[in-house]
């Protein structure tokens, strides 16, 4: 899914529908036998949620049955084999949506008159595009990748067609074993192979400047890295062999530590967002300040600790929203049930950027803070 297609979905998703909008999140597993369990957890998830509905007193006994009936129809078509870390389910009178996610998201129920989208922002935040190159002694291939989807990039791909890649040695030392340390990359054939494939990087990363994963043989990558004039853009290495006739989901998950990095990496440059707006005293941060500088749409950049919830109700004068929220306890009337996810919608609908960092990495921010536009 390109930026533009994720940007319509989580905008339709935020848009107010008639009550009850239910928002279902579960943490999930990829394997056997903890995803069995999965299962078994949601359906005790979904009979919680049956529950809610059937005592909300907004409801009538015909509304909470249409959900209800919604709800499990959408649990019913899901396949525990193919649970990623995270799944995230909606559903209304009128619809039913399951999104599984490669990010962990809490156990939650949460019922309003919208779909809270922060865990698919947090999920969609990670799914950083980045090109993987994986080297070996005679051969170099080039795969595109976006969170855990995975293509190869060659010749007859329909969106990089022309690219050049793969691209394979042409003298006769390809064939030779290489020695224990992989010196093969030390011979001029293998430079020039090389050499060849950072030239073909080129016109790739004028379209797109995209992170660039080294995989091979740890003499390999130094080699790569010694000739490429992209360095800027080497964002991590894997020090892996074997992996060139590799299929997509397997290297998929040989390359979750390299995705790790580049998140990181993403984590760091958001950081470092924030000094710079410290420093230039264009920055907020906590709950109050955040959310009073998102009305305004002066956060141009807002960074988010994973777990953090916050429960306010807007203040308001004469009718009117104003930029102010009262703190209260969960359940209170008109408390929102995550002002959080309503301060990302405001971030995202005024062009901002929203960054989730691991919890405690924002210190005594309060759990948020934001880089201002002015």
């Amino acid at each position: 899914m390109s930026d533009e297609d994720a940007s319509d979905l989580l905008a339709e998703l935020r848009r107010p529908r008639p009550y009850p909008a239910v928002s279902l999140t579960l943490p999930t597993h990829r394997h056997r036998p903890e995803n069995q369990q999965d299962h078994i957890r949601l359906r005790n998830l979904l009979s919680e949620a049956e529950k809610r509905l059937l005592d909300d007193p907004k409801l009538s006994r015909d509304q909470a049955a249409a959900v209800v009936r919604n709800l499990n129809e959408a649990v019913d078509e899901l396949d525990p084999e193919h649970f990623l870390e995270g799944l995230v389910l909606y559903a209304s009178a009128d619809e039913a949506r399951t999104y599984l996610v490669s990010a962990t998201v809490p156990e939650r129920i949460v019922i309003g008159d919208s779909f809270l989208t922060r865990n698919l922002v947090a999920a969609s935040a990670r799914q950083i595009p980045y090109f993987a190159l994986i080297l070996s002694t005679g051969e170099v291939r080039l795969w595109h990748g976006v969170g855990y989807e995975l293509n190869e990039v060659d010749d007859q791909a329909d969106e990089l067609e022309g690219s050049g890649f793969p691209v394979i040695s042409s003298g006769v030392d390809r064939d030779g074993p290489p020695n224990r340390t992989g010196d093969h990359g030390a011979t001029q054939d293998f430079r020039n192979m090389l050499t060849e494939a950072d030239r073909k990087l080129t016109p790739l990363l004028q379209e797109a400047v995209l992170p660039v994963v080294v995989v091979g043989l740890r003499q390999h990558v130094a080699t790569f890295r010694e000739l490429s004039r992209h360095g800027a853009v080497l964002a991590a290495d894997l020090e892996v062999g074997g992996l060139l006739h590799t299929t997509a989901p397997e290297l998929v998950e040989q390359l979750a530590p390299a995705r790790a990095a580049l998140a990181a990496l993403d984590a760091e440059e958001a950081m470092k967002a924030l000094d710079a707006a410290r420093s230039g005293k264009r920055y907020a941060a906590g709950a109050q300040d955040c959310w009073q500088s998102a009305r305004e749409g002066r956060v141009g950049h807002l960074v988010v600790e994973e777990s953090v919830r916050v429960f306010a109700r807007v203040e308001e004068v004469e009718g009117a929203p104003r930029a102010a929220l009262v703190f209260a306890d969960e359940g209170g009337e008109g408390v929102e049930d995550d002002v959080v996810d309503s301060l990302v919608e405001m971030v995202l609908d005024a062009d901002g950027d929203v960054t989730f960092v691991p919890d405690g990495a924002l210190g005594e921010a309060g759990g948020m803070a934001a880089a201002l536009r002015y």
